[in-house]
């Protein structure tokens, strides 16, 4: 009997992850794009997937410190002590630590991704994207592109991320070559 509960429960997990991607591909087969007002596109670029509430992330380097030592004298000359001696060390740079720099909306397109926040703008055209990496655990996806020395990461959360990356892995490989 419990294997039969456990059956059925699995039954209807596979199920609910079937429909969903059955509407995915329903989706993917009749959905042409959208224009938007948000942002200026160029001939023949429609938006496909528009995530409000995302962060641009870079990596900030946390305080250092100096490393070192001191090694002399101190002699008492009346009511003053006068020191001699060196001190030897260096700077140690703290650690790079991944911060949200600004929050925004991010767009993807059939032509580029676009991060367009308060204070910061990004844009990830597909002609020059390398490759990405997207974390499911996080919620945030990690673009390099040819143009840009650093890789752009913009954070939208666990609760976008199957959309994301929806939008991002399925649509890019048909999209992005046009």
């Amino acid at each position: 009997m419990v294997g039969r509960r456990r059956a059925e429960k699995a039954m209807e997990q596979w199920q609910a992850q079937r429909d969903t991607c059955a509407e995915y591909l329903h989706l993917a087969k009749t959905f042409h794009g959208a224009s938007s007002n948000a942002l200026v596109l160029s001939s023949g670029e429609n938006v496909f997937l528009q995530v409000t509430g995302a962060s641009l992330i870079e990596d900030r380097r946390t305080r250092g410190h100096y490393q070192g030592h001191y090694s002399g004298v101190s002699i008492p000359v009346g009511p003053f002590r006068y020191r001699v001696g060196a001190s030897r060390g260096h700077y140690v740079q703290g650690r790079a630590v991944p911060t949200a720099i600004d929050a925004g909306t991010t767009y993807i397109t059939n032509k580029r991704v676009i991060f367009q926040g308060r204070k910061q703008t990004r844009e990830c055209a597909f002609a020059k994207l390398i490759g990405f990496q997207h974390d499911d655990q996080e919620g945030s996806t990690t673009f390099s592109v040819s143009n840009r020395q650093k890789a752009t990461t913009i954070h939208y959360g666990r609760s976008a991320a199957a959309t994301f990356d929806f939008g991002s892995t399925s649509r890019w490989l048909t999209i992005g070559g046009r």
